[in-house]
């Protein structure tokens, strides 16, 4: 590549925000996304507003089906149009600047971003002038509030016409993406003088918060765009702001020649783009304060309320100063919810302070967004996943168990009577049921698990959810959530050869397609899991001793029959083991209530040939590290086996950036044709499953290295894999934003070696969270208690943590006066030293617990 490889200077501050600088020559490769989303709302209720640091933004509520800004999709922005909520500034001069220094690009430019907890905000200087922009959706609102700070620097007053864009994308982001105008047809604005402001709808869509029959069915939210001067001038086209179409945002007709705004209202979405045009003076020095507002009113409220609320919200927040409170509130409700959980490590290591709260921050954009709209998630094809919904809300879990709980009852209602789930699913329409994967059910039982040992709330095992099949038109019906997990081990246990499950199209890793019949040797790692945790909640609930039993015996079953079949001669675990006689499984497995038909796939085997073993050095040479990774985190390796996988890992898999999947396959690259179906290989060599270097299995590695007391490796890799140090050497060729996890990092297959890429929404964040608090700090729940089982590195000398467990803040301290590794020589609460490693139930009796803890 030629050209600068200037990336923009990065740093945390010492309020633990994110500053970036930069100026023309010297810009971040890739925008870098952040998000901002209201509180206190489920997730399928909250509002997304998302905004990189050129300014390009969206916004949704929910999945697709919530769309109200959809101006950045931000896979290629090469390829996309960059559309946001900009501001434009023009004089008197014919000179213009925008907040952002994208879309207008002056060279004279630069600009100072800042990403902090809940709001964003833009600092540039141009003509004269020095401009500051702060974003944020309020707690109590569903609406982005801009707080525009403009300054005269020169000795005369000068005049400034300011104009707001949105670009409006209001209703199922799905239909208008597939249906064109057909769909924008059916929308449309209206000029609201009352409001002084531009009222955007859809005829159809998603009620919300609105009664779907008092609004006649329309889209439950209407966007509402306004500001805080007076006399407004609205246009609702870009022809009527941007011109003739070979113009760009970056030289609008309406700036560049001072157009006056038609105000005229939209009968359709088609070309839709709301503009808000004002002038105001400045006098020599002053500063003038200016509120926009894109709010997100219920339709209700707007058509049958008489506008109540939007007017009350308005008439509060278009007030600078109230803004400004509104603004507080957020930043303290965050402060509150990040100081629930923290971390320090003195005299090292001070990187991991400003990491680990973006960190937090990550995890909570991923339990409320799940995988709907980030850089490169536009959610249309995907809603929410089942695996992905319970493997991200742990670590939630710390906080707040509540909202967890509510998503753990809002998944299980995904799940069929006989235990097949759905995959994916949205919050109207019925899910994904043609993508049946060997492990999706078992994800239940660990967070019904973890949930309970959180809260201590065994009722919830007694709750009554209806399962999915009403929604394929099958008779209805429903059962406990004891009852679904239940009927998630018998599931998986009836799909798999004594304990050994098929791989079906996949297990974990989506992209392990082509191995139908295959016994998923991570899959059954992940049953012994399963098994272990579900005899262990009968038994601290109890109940049904016998089937307790039954269970660790299953488990033992999974343990032994792994080690007899699934090891390579080098010790490693086969990533998965090819049946024998594949028509023969084909034909004993059934597929229930999910419809499934298997005809083609014999008709696919048969033509491929017999399936051989994925990943053993006994035919294919290839290291798949899943197994590996979860080796000792689902307790079914000893130690010995353990060091064993290590060992080839370190040999195949290492590398200076993180550990590799698998080593990628270069064929499709090369200029052949691929060798058979497997949709790994598909993939770009290098990048995601062929051969990228997965963040998430990390986590589980680093978990799998502590539980077998290897502290300082632990450590070195959860280091080494921190945004802000893997991107250090080379940020330019990293290129995503260096404060938050990304899915993976481009492996040593890959002419992108180095790249990161999926950041924002990935399970990457709440497994890292979790592994440095329950693994690394090693304080974890347990049903009797908090467990306090540290694996550091032996330079952490002095560390501590806070922890709230069953509303009580636990401040804890570490001494580890001869740098071991593991092992808990004394622990102290309240002054007085208790025997063993676990604090017991009766300390968590609500305020603040002092615990001192003696490593050695």
């Amino acid at each position: 590549m030629s050209g600068s490889k200037n990336n923009g200077q990065f740093n945390f501050n010492s309020d633990n925000e994110v500053v970036i600088n930069e100026k023309y020559g010297d810009m971040t490769r890739e925008p870098w996304l952040m998000l901002l989303a209201g509180r206190n709302k489920k997730p399928v209720d909250t509002l997304c507003w998302g905004m990189t640091n050129n300014g390009t933004s969206f916004a949704r509520i929910g999945t697709q089906e919530g769309d109200i800004l959809n101006g950045f999709v931000h896979e290629d922005p090469y390829k996309t149009r960059m559309l946001g909520t900009y501001a434009y500034f023009r004089t008197e001069d014919g000179k213009y600047f925008s907040n952002a220094w994208y879309p207008v690009l002056n060279k004279e430019q630069a600009l100072e971003t800042t990403f902090g907890f809940g709001y964003l905000k833009f600092k540039t200087a141009y003509n004269n002038f020095d401009m500051e922009s702060l974003h944020f959706v309020p707690n109590d609102y569903d609406a982005m509030i801009q707080i525009i700070k403009i300054k005269n620097n020169g000795s005369e007053t000068r005049k400034v016409t300011m104009f707001n864009v949105n670009p409006v994308n209001i209703g199922d982001a799905r239909d208008i993406q597939f249906s064109g105008f057909n769909t924008l047809m059916m929308g449309g604005a209206i000029i609201d003088k009352t409001l002084n402001a531009i009222v955007w709808r859809n005829a159809f869509g998603r009620d919300f918060d609105s009664d779907g029959e008092k609004v006649k069915y329309m889209f439950g939210k209407v966007l509402v765009h306004t500001n805080s001067l007076p006399g407004n001038q609205f246009a609702t086209r870009y022809d009527e702001f941007v011109g003739h179409h070979s113009n760009t945002m970056g030289n609008p007709a309406a700036v560049t020649e001072d157009w006056d705004l038609p105000c005229r209202d939209a009968h359709e979405n088609c070309s839709s783009l709301s503009a808000l045009k004002n002038s105001f003076t400045l006098k020599a020095g002053e500063t003038k304060e200016i509120v926009v507002i894109s709010a997100a009113p219920s339709t209700e409220d707007y058509y049958v309320d008489g506008k109540k609320s939007i007017k009350a919200f308005l008439e509060k927040a278009l007030n600078p100063e109230n803004a400004k409170k509104m603004l507080d509130e957020v930043k303290k409700e965050w402060a509150a919810e990040l100081g629930k959980l923290s971390v320090k490590v003195d005299g090292t290591d001070e990187i991991l302070n400003p990491s680990y709260k973006w960190l937090q921050y990550q995890c909570a954009m991923v339990a409320l967004l799940n995988r709907m709209k980030s850089r490169f998630h536009s959610g249309f094809e995907y809603g929410y996943g089942f695996r992905d919904i319970l493997q991200d809300i742990l670590a939630l879990l710390p906080y707040d168990p509540k909202p967890a709980k509510e998503l753990i009852k809002f998944t299980a209602q995904q799940m069929f009577s006989d235990g097949f789930v759905y995959h994916n699913f949205y919050v109207k329409a019925a899910g994904n049921k043609d993508f049946v994967t060997c492990d999706d059910p078992l994800w239940l039982i660990y967070a019904v698990a973890e949930y309970i040992k959180e809260s201590g709330d065994f009722d919830f095992l007694n709750e009554v959810v209806p399962y999915c099949d009403e929604k394929e038109e099958l008779p209805a019906k429903e059962g406990t959530i004891l009852e679904h997990l239940k009927i998630a081990i018998e599931k998986v246990w009836k799909q798999s050869d004594n304990g050994l499950p098929y791989m079906l199209m996949a297990d974990w890793n989506d992209d392990l397609s082509g191995n139908f019949t295959s016994i998923s040797t991570m899959a059954a790692q992940q049953l012994n899991k399963a098994l272990i945790d579900m005899a262990e909640l009968l038994n601290a609930k109890g109940i049904e001793k016998e089937l307790a039993a039954d269970y660790a015996k299953k488990a033992q079953i999974v343990k032994d029959e792994v080690e007899k079949r699934c090891i390579d001669k080098d010790g490693n675990y086969i990533r998965a083991v090819a049946s024998k006689d594949f028509k023969a499984v084909l034909k004993k497995l059934t597929f229930g209530n999910t419809g499934l038909e298997t005809d083609y796939l014999l008709e696919e085997m048969e033509e491929s040939g017999a399936p051989v073993d994925l990943g053993s050095s006994k035919t294919d040479g290839l290291t798949f590290f899943e197994p590996i990774a979860w080796a000792g985190f689902s307790g079914i390796a000893d130690k010995a086996r353990f060091d064993a996988c290590k060992k080839v890992c370190e040999r195949d898999l290492d590398d200076k950036y993180g550990i590799a999947i698998c080593q990628g396959d270069k064929t499709m690259s090369q200029g052949k044709l691929p060798t058979d179906t497997q949709g790994w290989k598909r993939n770009a060599p290098g990048k995601k499953e062929n051969g990228g270097e997965f963040r998430h299995l990390e986590s589980w590695y680093i978990a799998s290295l502590c539980i077998f007391g290897y502290g300082k490796e632990a450590h070195d890799i959860y280091i080494k894999t921190l945004p802000a140090v893997a991107s250090k050497d080379d940020p330019h060729l990293y290129a995503a934003e260096r404060f938050v996890y990304p899915e993976y990092v481009s492996g040593p297959a890959s002419n992108d070696h180095g790249k990161a890429g999926h950041t924002w929404l990935t399970g990457t964040a709440p497994t890292r969270l979790n592994v440095l608090i329950d693994w690394i700090f090693g304080v974890r729940r347990k049903y009797d208690g908090l467990l306090i089982d540290p694996c550091v590195s032996p330079e952490w000398k002095k560390f501590s943590a806070v922890r709230t467990f069953r509303n009580t803040t636990f401040n804890i301290s570490f001494t580890n006066p001869n740098g071991v590794q593991k092992g808990v020589k004394s622990i102290k609460v309240n002054g007085k030293e208790i025997e063993g490693n676990t604090i017991a139930l009766s300390y968590a009796s609500g305020g603040k617990v002092d615990v001192e803890v003696v490593m050695g």
